[in-house]
């Protein structure tokens, strides 16, 4: 079997850059061309072909990360900090355990758990919410949405939240992140129930009329929750041009906010439903305020 060759690599990894193919996937799809121009038939991970190939991709990108990304990147809030969150892809029935999704030192947890445990439970129940909208954005793209545009838009803007917050400097942006997921997940779920481009147009940046749009369409014993999450928001339109006066813990708060509301949204319109679950376990109190 002839061994794959640099230059094939690179010319194919140069066209897979312009069709914005990730870098995860690429040796796949360098692999099939590989083997197809050689008319090569067998495994695509036999060692002839797939170590040689691993090999040149880690020359070419010394720091490349070639497992498979996350479903949704995120974060959960603990006193004035923002820590990461990874959604993993999952396939099948598999064991989820929040606080361990966190990246934070099992230690540091703990003494949360110990000086403030509705910090602790708040971003337990934030975990359930990253899951269960990433999941949830996932199946309802799947089945190609009408709210697909939507749900992609405020995926991207929720993971922007984190990115934001886990910084120290220039941290403001995250209010029009929190105010755009919120608007945007209700808006998608709205779409999906069949409420056409004009009506959700017509709601501009109203999260209370959205909310309570959503609620007439598709209630929840979640409610009120939502309604009260959704008069906690600053507006979105005066926080483009003006300071919104927000300390860092306010911030933080926004952020968990805008999470619960966008799960909360999609949970009414999938069955994906890992912070309800978890609120109805004994071994779990009720979630706290958000």
């Amino acid at each position: 079997m002839c061994t794959i060759d640099e230059k094939f690599v690179r010319e194919t990894d140069e066209e897979l850059i312009a069709q914005d193919v990730k870098i995860h996937a690429r040796p796949i799809h360098v692999a099939m061309a590989w083997m197809d121009k050689n008319s090569i038939y067998g495994d695509l991970f036999d060692k002839q072909v797939w170590e040689p190939l691993m090999e040149i991709y880690r020359r070419l990108y010394p720091s490349g990360d070639f497992s498979v990304p996350a479903m949704l990147e995120g974060g959960v809030a603990l006193r004035d900090r923002m820590y990461p969150v990874r959604v993993s892809v999952g396939f099948g029935y598999f064991r989820v355990e929040p606080l361990k999704a966190i990246d934070i030192k099992h230690e540091e947890l703990e003494l949360i758990f110990q000086h403030n445990p509705e910090q602790g439970w708040k971003a337990f129940y934030g975990v359930c919410d990253l899951w269960d909208f990433a999941y949830g954005v996932d199946d309802l793209v799947k089945t190609n949405s009408p709210a697909s545009e939507l749900l992609n838009n405020a995926q991207s803007s929720l993971s922007a939240i984190s990115r934001i917050l886990t910084g120290s400097l220039d941290i403001d942006a995250a209010v029009q992140c929190a105010c755009l997921t919120a608007e945007l997940s209700m808006k998608a779920a709205l779409r999906h129930l069949g409420s056409s481009d004009d009506e959700i147009r017509n709601f501009s940046h109203h999260l209370k009329k959205l909310s309570d749009a959503l609620i007439a369409k598709a209630p929840r014993a979640t409610d009120e929750r939502l309604r009260a999450a959704c008069t906690e928001f600053p507006n979105y339109v005066q926080t483009r041009y003006a300071s919104h006066g927000l300390t860092r813990l306010e911030l933080m708060a926004l952020a968990m906010r805008a999470q619960f509301v966008a799960a909360d949204a999609i949970r009414r319109v999938t069955d994906r439903n890992m912070g309800g679950e978890m609120e109805a376990r004994h071994d779990c109190p009720a979630r706290p305020e958000v």
